[in-house]
């Protein structure tokens, strides 16, 4: 289906799979990508994470898409609540190993999320770095003994593309694009960058480009 619009990828994912959800951190993909889903599927269910240093915008901006559209989201956070990290870790373990931090309040209550899926649809696209570019619009893995299959419906579309779209929709996006940031995530891995910037530069000061939730499974040969 590559080249194909991404409603029509998202119809062929929906019809396909049954037991589909999509996961989103609601950025601006994540916003078009529900946005577009609900359309189709407005019973769609929808996961998003919360780390417990989101910023007040981001957690504003997902209640605004309960409200507006009456989604049916579910809110995880990691089985280690952060005072427990704390003592585990140490505090700020967000300055001294991002990928564990990342790893325990991200990547582990995905992995519950994903549990029992078909698919899960994520808000990927190929132009935003290095680690995205190769991409495909469906990706097999394996996960916990169980076949999982990614959707990535945006996967050829541009910035440009992800802004018409929620501009001409009407769809509520986070506050903090409107300050200088582009990609948003925990507030003490997260900075403005400007409108020159690299889309991702204002992530983990440039330590590295991902967080772990789109790398933790092996993909399937």
């Amino acid at each position: 289906m590559e080249g194909a619009a991404p409603p029509e990828i998202l119809r062929f994912a929906l019809a396909t799979w049954p037991k589909t959800a999509i996961s989103t951190a609601f950025g601006p993909e994540g916003c078009a990508l529900i946005h577009m889903a609900i359309g189709i599927r407005p019973d769609i269910p929808v996961f998003t994470v919360d780390t417990g240093w989101l910023f007040q915008e981001s957690i504003d901006l997902r209640q605004k898409f309960v409200e507006k559209y009456g989604i049916r989201l579910t809110v995880l956070e990691g089985q280690t609540p952060l005072i427990a990290q704390d003592k585990l870790h140490g505090p700020r373990l967000f300055e001294r190993d991002t990928d564990l931090c990342c790893a325990l309040r991200k990547v582990e209550p995905t992995d519950r999320a994903l549990d029992g899926l078909d698919a899960w649809i994520a808000g990927l696209r190929r132009d935003q770095g290095k680690s995205r570019a190769g991409i495909d619009l469906f990706e097999r893995y394996e996960h916990k003994g169980a076949p999982l299959v990614k959707v990535n419906p945006l996967a050829t579309w541009t910035r440009k593309d992800t802004w018409d779209y929620l501009l001409k929709n009407e769809v509520p996006y986070n506050a903090l694009l409107d300050q200088g940031y582009k990609s948003i995530g925990c507030w003490p891995c997260t900075a403005a960058v400007g409108e020159g910037g690299d889309e991702r530069g204002g992530r983990w000061g440039g330590r590295k480009e991902e967080c772990g939730i789109h790398t933790f499974m092996a993909r399937k040969t």
